[in-house]
C-alpha cells in the first residue's frame, strides 16, 4: 500500500501540481499531503516491531543527516512559538512550519527506494508519458476550463481542477538519465518539450539547463546531452520555420505560443523596459504580468532590509506567521506568505540561523545523493537536486506541498543506496545489488544478499 501511495504522490504532484495538493476537504483545511504524512507517522510500514519512519532514525549511515534535520525541525518549532509570542496568528505560524516538516517525506522515499530499487525508472517513464499527454491537452484545451475547487478560503486564488504541468523538465531529465535509447522515446521527449515551452515558465527552462549541465559534468556523456538537446530544440525550430502561433495558456501571462514570444519571454527579466517599448510600438507586451521579475526582486530587497534592521531579526528573522507581504505596499493585506525564493523565505521568517540550518541540511542531503551516485553509477539524484534547488530560487519549492513533497520523496528514493550500503554491479542495462546490511528487517524484494 505504501509503495502505491508513494508512486501516486510523486506522479500526482509532479503532473497536476497545485490542483493535486488541494485534494481533500478544503473547508476543513484537510489536504492529501498532510493526511498522508500523518498516516505515515502513525501507521507507516512496520520494520520488526517499530514503524519505519522512527526505525530509520537509528541507521548509522544517516547519523549526520539526522542530526542536521532534527536541528532544522526543532528550530522551525521554536519559530512557531516565537511567532505566536510576537502576536502572529497561531494557525498561520503552524502553516509556515511545513518548510521544516515536509522533509519527513524523505523517509517514505527512502523506504520505497529500498523496497523497490528498480521501480523508479519505470515510474519516471510512466510520469513522462502521462505528463506529456496531459500537459499537451492542458496547453491546447484544458487551460480554458473554468472548473475550480469548491470550498476554498476566499482569500486564496482560485484553484483549477486541471492543474498546471510545471515539472516537464523533470520528465525530460528523467528520460535523459534512465532511458538508454533516445530513438525509442522520441515521442514523450517531444511532448514534454512542447509542454515545457508551452507553459512558458522561465524558471523551468533555467532548471532544465542546469540539470543538463550537471549531468554533463557528473557523467561526461556529451552525446546523450546533445541527443536530448536536439529533440528539445526541434520544437523551437518547428515554431520558427513554420511561423506557427498557438494561443497561450490562460494564467501564464502570454497571449500566444510562438518562437518570437518564447524569445521575448526569456529575455524580459534582463530588459524590463522591453515590455513598454513593444506595447508603444503596437506589438504587444513581452510579459503581461508586467515586470514580474521586478516586483519580486523589490520584495526580496524589502525582506533583506527588514531582517537586517537590527541584530535580533538578523539572527532569528520575524518568526513564523509574520506577514512578509506587508513589507511592500503592492502586497499589503494580500494573503501571500512566500516570496518564491527558498533563501528569502528562510531569511525572512527564521533569520541567518535558519538559513544556515536549511542549507546545511540540503548539503547533507546532497552528500547522500553523491554517495549513492558513486555506489550505483547513476547520477540522476545529483542532477535532480541541482535542478530543483535552482527552481527553488524562483519558485515556492520547500514551503508548498506540490514542491517539497515530490522533491523529498524522489531524493529519498535515490538516496537509499547511500543510507543502507547497497552495492551494485551492472552486467546488463539494470544494476543488480550484490550486498546489503543484515539484521535491519527490511524486505529486499529482488535483492541478492551477500
Amino acid at each position: 500500500m505504501w509503495l502505491r501511495i508513494t508512486c501516486v504522490l510523486i506522479i500526482g504532484y509532479l503532473s497536476l501540481s497545485r490542483a493535486f495538493a488541494y485534494l481533500g476537504i478544503p473547508a476543513w483545511n484537510v489536504f492529501i499531503g498532510e493526511v498522508a504524512l500523518a498516516l505515515l507517522l502513525l501507521c507507516g510500514p512496520k520494520i520488526g516491531r517499530a514503524r519505519w519512519p522512527w526505525n530509520s532514525w537509528k541507521l548509522p549511515a544517516l547519523k549526520s543527516f539526522m542530526v542536521l534535520y532534527v536541528l532544522f525541525l526543532a528550530y522551525g518549532i521554536l519559530q512557531v512559538f516565537r511567532g505566536i509570542a510576537t502576536g502572529n496568528p497561531p494557525l498561520l505560524a503552524l502553516r509556515d512550519l511545513c518548510f521544516n516538516y515536509y522533509p519527513l517525506y524523505f523517509f517514505l522515499g527512502l523506504w520505497a527506494g529500498l523496497k523497490r530499487p528498480y521501480l523508479l525508472p519505470k515510474l519516471f517513464r510512466g510520469f513522462a508519458w502521462f505528463n506529456g499527454i496531459y500537459g499537451t491537452l492542458y496547453v491546447l484545451v484544458l487551460n480554458t476550463a473554468d472548473w475550480f475547487w469548491p470550498g476554498l478560503n476566499d482569500q486564496l486564488a482560485p484553484v483549477q481542477i486541471f492543474g498546471q504541468p510545471i515539472y516537464s523538465f523533470v520528465a525530460l531529465l528523467g528520460l535523459l538519465a534512465f532511458e538508454k535509447n533516445v530513438r525509442h522515446n522520441w515521442l514523450p521527449l517531444l511532448l514534454n518539450s512542447f509542454v515545457m515551452f508551452g507553459m512558458q515558465v522561465r524558471t523551468e527552462w533555467l532548471a532544465f539547463a542546469i540539470g543538463l549541465v550537471t549531468w554533463l559534468v557528473m557523467t561526461h556523456q556529451g552525446k546523450r546531452v546533445l541527443q536530448i538537446s536536439a529533440v528539445v530544440v526541434s520544437i523551437l525550430a518547428l515554431l520558427y520555420f513554420t511561423d506557427l502561433s498557438l494561443p497561450g495558456p490562460q494564467g501564464r501571462g502570454a497571449t500566444e505560443i510562438s518562437a518570437r514570444q518564447l524569445v521575448d519571454r526569456a529575455i524580459s527579466p534582463f530588459r524590463a523596459d522591453l515590455s513598454d517599448q513593444k506595447a508603444a510600438a503596437g506589438q504587444g507586451a513581452v510579459d503581461t504580468q508586467e515586470a514580474t521579475f521586478i516586483w519580486r526582486t523589490v520584495w526580496w530587497l524589502a525582506i533583506w532590509n527588514s531582517v537586517h534592521a537590527d541584530m535580533r531579526t538578523s539572527l532569528l528573522g520575524h518568526g513564523y506567521g509574520y506577514p512578509l507581504g506587508d513589507l511592500v505596499p503592492y502586497l499589503e493585506g494580500e494573503f501571500i506568505r512566500t516570496p518564491h525564493n527558498g533563501f528569502f523565505y528562510a531569511l525572512g521568517y527564521t533569520g541567518w540561523i535558519g538559513v544556515s540550518l536549511f542549507f546545511a541540511f540540503q548539503f547533507a542531503l546532497l552528500r547522500l545523493l553523491v554517495q549513492a551516485g558513486r555506489i550505483t553509477a547513476q547520477w540522476f539524484g545529483v542532477v535532480f537536486w541541482a535542478a530543483m534547488m535552482v527552481l527553488g530560487m524562483f519558485f515556492p519549492l520547500g514551503e508548498t506541498p506540490y514542491g517539497a513533497i515530490p522533491f523529498y520523496l524522489v531524493t529519498g528514493w535515490l538516496a537509499a543506496p547511500a543510507g543502507f550500503g547497497i552495492r551494485f554491479t551492472q552486467p546488463q542495462n539494470n544494476p543488480v545489488p550484490t550486498s546489503g546490511p543484515s539484521g535491519d528487517g527490511v524486505n529486499r524484494t529482488a535483492m541478492v544478499p551477500s
